[in-house]
């Protein structure tokens, strides 16, 4: 992602934030601790200091098994009381008809929440077991793939919930007719906001209907990146048979190309050992 603006806001000294261990990176920052810093530091008594409540906001990378693994650590010292984890997100992460992903580590998005006519928002919910997370970690920034992906469930998720038909929730396949991003800032593993705007919707027909939208992920009040999207959705049997047709066009082209090259270079099909 671009360099435009690559520093994170340093945390006040009143407020904590609980990232995933593939973040500790990250969590060189004053304010910021992974999970096992944390549990470390409770289990050593350096945690917490004072007699004040601390309250932790969790950020990306965390998961509920993680908030319940500290929780835990804090019973057992008698600190239960003394900390408050902010763990309402997390429990909010969108269900698998709307999120359209099978694995709950895969669901980047909490349900979607009308903030006026047309416009949604959702908590970014990073999981360190994400599908997107599985092969790349660099810096203390994640990849902008998640923000493209949190983009995609996002639309998808504020179509089923608010726009289509309720016989058509769950029963929907979306084809994406183009879906432009633009990165402005790095995002970081603490807490974002996917918003989705749906600047236009149409059914020109029961089986299928038509969305334009624009999207942003924002961290800190300022836009780590923006999509505009358009799609539709298409009844399932619908999409099914435009699919299958599809795929039968495809691979005919593909056999008369391969026949073409055979024909014009024949050694190219012989098979040489050494």
């Amino acid at each position: 992602m671009p360099q435009e603006t690559s520093q994170a806001a340093e945390a006040t000294p009143d407020t904590l934030f609980l990232v995933g261990d593939v973040f500790a990176e990250f969590a060189h920052h004053s304010g910021v601790l992974t999970v096992s810093q944390l549990t470390r530091q409770i289990r050593n008594g350096t945690f917490p200091e004072g007699a004040d409540v601390v309250r932790v906001t969790p950020g990306q990378g965390v998961s509920l098994f993680d908030v319940q693994f500290v929780q835990d650590t804090l019973a057992r010292r008698g600190l239960a009381q003394r900390v408050v984890i902010d763990d309402r997100p997390l429990h909010a992460r969108a269900g698998r008809e709307i999120a359209h992903k099978h694995r709950p580590e895969n669901v980047l998005i909490s349900w979607p929440r009308l903030v006026r006519a047309d416009l949604f928002e959702a908590d970014l919910l990073v999981d360190a077991a994400n599908e997107v997370m599985s092969d790349h970690v660099t810096g203390q920034h994640m990849q902008g793939m998640l923000a493209m992906e949190a983009g995609r469930q996002m639309f998808i998720a504020v179509a089923e919930q608010f726009y289509l038909a309720h016989e058509a929730v769950g029963n929907s396949y979306f084809v994406i007719d183009s879906f432009a991003t633009r990165y402005r800032n790095f995002l970081f593993p603490l807490p974002a906001v996917v918003r989705c705007e749906v600047l236009a919707h149409r059914t020109p027909h029961r089986t299928r209907t038509s969305f334009h939208c624009e999207l942003s992920v924002s961290q800190g009040g300022s836009a780590a990146a923006e999509m505009e999207v358009r799609f539709t959705a298409f009844e399932t049997g619908v999409s099914h048979t435009k699919e299958t047709k599809a795929a039968g066009r495809s691979l005919q082209d593909c056999v008369t190309l391969e026949a073409a090259a055979a024909a014009a270079n024949p050694e190219r099909t012989e098979i040489r050992t050494p």
